[in-house]
């Protein structure tokens, strides 16, 4: 858990800290000067590519401070890519709307990224006086722009092109008229997608994992006790060791995200921590904070999003994440064959290495998916090692991990408010209530579940976790399920 960095300005107070999105570690955060930062960041298993996907992996990275005694705040970076000094072998990518740093590879290479210092620009001084600071790092993928197929011509209610129905083309970010695209059997969606909405041509960066139990846990630390209450199941002011999101308040399908400290209303928030051993000690190294998140809603996953600067992403964009611009292989699976192994038997539970003994061959992926495994889901990149490959990980085209099996990914949708998206990113700042504050995402519905779970199983027909899948395409999102989660995307232009 993200524990608060305090600072006094102009006198400096400097506590360490070590911060964790999956293997990214941020560290040494330190004042320069009230408008810039400095901290330590380091990972493993970077990639940059000039052939075949063309892409690289990169950390999203965002600050929050408050005042004493005050409310958290998201802190707007500078613009400017050179106001930002960040050491060789990296390099950092502004965004226009400030709110957060793409850190990533500078030239083509592979391997670990050794600790490089960032100095990081702010767009405006720190106000003066007593402050706490946290500084968060998130795991993203590229995805370059280019074409790709929508549909693979067999799985239930498979977008496909009207007249032939073969996989339909998306060349562009253009209007798709209703007369050229259908869904299934059916004559046509539900009204043509507007040039606004995410198609997926378009560049953006997508995070590499689902997100995780232990960013969760960062996330409603930093939220008031009104905001907490409607962003997990159980009351802030429940007794220590009631499990947040889970429906019953008792540790349930892997979910170890509990309170520590009670909260009080209306102005003391709790504080949640990870114990999924359920022995009072909280964020030891067995304790899931590594495992995906489960029991997220639709309005969690948007608020998440919204306050850590990114957004959802469309179902269309789910396709290009995990085909790229390779063919449509019918009920394929994220990692490109229609063919699974499931990930029944774990080793090393609840830690950051948590794997399990299960391996892929050369046409089976590793996937998380049947009713014999964990009840619950596994950690975050659970097939990956120094040596696996994209079916031993489970990755799709791009790199992108777990987007077949796991968990549900929580995706907007081409219903009527769906269509409404047009793609603009979180502010860092949510309502009163705890709520994303954007006006194009529909809070109560406009979501669909795609690519599958822990408890799906595949008995063809039935494919949940294949790529084109919308089997429950009517399921409502707005409810918290043991089986859905879901991660964010940013677009660029760069």
């Amino acid at each position: 858990m993200n524990r608060p960095f305090s600072i006094f300005l102009f006198g400096l107070c400097v506590s360490p800290i070590l911060l964790w999105a999956n293997n990214v570690q941020l560290h040494d955060l330190h004042l320069i000067d009230p408008q810039h930062i400095g901290v330590t960041v380091n990972w493993e298993h970077s990639w940059r590519l000039d052939e075949g996907p063309s892409n690289h992996d990169a950390v999203w990275i965002f600050l929050k401070y408050r005042s004493e005694g005050g409310a958290w705040q998201h802190a707007n970076l500078s613009i400017i890519d050179q106001a930002h000094i960040v050491g060789f072998p990296l390099e950092g990518k502004a965004v226009e709307d400030g709110k957060g740093l793409f850190v990533r590879r500078a030239m083509p290479g592979s391997g670990e990224i050794s600790p490089t210092l960032l100095e990081l620009e702010l767009a405006a001084p720190l106000p003066f006086g007593t402050l706490d600071l946290e500084i968060y790092g998130i795991e993203m993928v590229y995805i370059p722009e280019g074409g790709f197929l929508l549909g693979d011509s067999s799985s239930f209610h498979h977008f496909r092109e009207a007249q032939s129905g073969s996989p339909f083309w998306i060349g562009d970010e253009q209007t798709i008229p209703d007369s050229l695209l259908s869904v299934g059997s059916e004559a046509a969606i539900y009204g043509q997608i507007p040039a606004r909405y995410p198609k997926g041509f378009g560049a953006l960066y997508s995070m590499k994992y689902e997100l995780s139990q232990a960013q969760y846990v960062d996330f409603l630390n930093v939220l008031s006790y009104q905001q907490q209450l409607n962003r997990t199941s159980q009351s802030p002011a429940s007794a220590p060791g009631t499990a947040a999101l889970t429906l019953n308040g008792i540790l349930t399908n892997r979910n170890g995200i509990l309170l520590e400290v009670s909260g009080q209303s209306p102005n003391l928030p709790a504080l949640y921590n990870s114990d999924a051993q359920t022995d009072g000690q909280y964020n030891q190294v067995d304790d899931g904070q590594t495992r995906a998140c489960n029991y997220l809603s639709w309005k969690d996953l948007l608020a998440y999003l919204d306050w850590a600067g990114l957004r959802p992403m469309s179902e269309l964009e789910f396709e290009k994440i995990c085909r790229g611009p390779e063919r449509a292989v019918p009920g394929e699976f994220a990692w490109g064959t229609p063919h699974i192994i499931d990930a029944n038997t774990v080793m090393q539970d609840g830690t950051e290495d948590e794997s399990v003994t299960e391996v892929a061959d050369s046409i089976t992926g590793l996937g998380s998916h049947g009713y014999t495994g964990p009840a619950g889901p596994l950690r975050s990149g659970f097939g990956g090692t120094d040596s696996s490959d994209r079916l031993q990980i489970g990755a799709t085209y791009y790199g992108v991990l777990e987007m077949s099996g796991n968990l549900w990914e929580l995706c907007v949708t081409v219903d009527s408010l769906g269509l409404l998206f047009e793609g603009t990113h979180g502010d860092g700042h949510l309502t009163e209530e705890g709520e994303a504050n954007v006006s194009s995402w529909s809070l109560e519905d406009g979501g669909i579940h795609r690519g599958g779970a822990w408890f799906s199983g595949i008995i063809e027909p039935y494919r949940d976790l294949a790529i084109s899948d919308r089997f429950y395409h009517e399921l409502q999102p707005f409810l918290r399920r043991n089986t859905t989660g879901g991660r964010g995307v940013r677009t660029v232009d760069f």
